[in-house]
């Protein structure tokens, strides 16, 4: 079984950094799937609140249950869509995602509601995978798979994970 987490705690560090949360604020943690960014950040923000979104209640029971087990009090988790998610106006300090932003259905639409829920001051902290063909375990991946499929799937759901991998998307949002 792989763990998602472990795979990627090398990341987590740099986005900690990045994060820059206070012990006051008030979090919303995008695409929380399991809760470790959610947790890490409700650590932080000890005197804060954080509210982690996400669309799989799978994921969303699993957080519930690793906070739970870590004795962190100060998580609210829901199952949401951030595109439609009715967020209180300027309620967070900072919106944070580990690679859940690039799986918006309408970007525009959920940016937009993320902004409306930032204070003016608040601010957007996200790690994205960069385009595709600058990922050479995707390639990788991919060809192994096109050589063994007589006619390859769809690749509509795989592309989504680089959506926002080209710096110039952000700008056309």
């Amino acid at each position: 079984m792989i763990n998602y987490d472990l795979e990627l705690q090398c990341y987590n560090s740099v986005l900690r950094l990045a994060y820059a949360i206070g012990p006051s604020d008030h979090v919303l943690d995008i695409g929380c799937g399991t809760g470790q960014t959610t947790c890490d950040a409700a650590r932080i923000a000890s005197r804060g609140a954080v509210l982690g979104l996400d669309r799989s209640n799978e994921m969303i029971d699993r957080a519930r249950e690793r906070t739970r087990a870590e004795g962190i009090t100060n998580v609210t988790y829901e199952c949401a869509d951030v595109e439609q998610y009715s967020f209180c106006h300027e309620s967070f300090d900072v919106a944070i995602s580990r690679f859940g932003t690039m799986f918006f259905v309408d970007p525009v639409a959920a940016f937009s509601n993320v902004g409306r829920a930032l204070h003016r001051n608040g601010r957007l902290v996200m790690m994205v995978w960069q385009n595709l063909e600058r990922n050479e375990w995707a390639v990788l991946v991919q060809q192994a798979l096109d050589a063994n499929i007589p006619s390859p799937a769809p690749r509509a759901t795989a592309l989504q994970a680089f959506s926002l991998g080209d710096p110039a998307s952000g700008r056309t949002l």
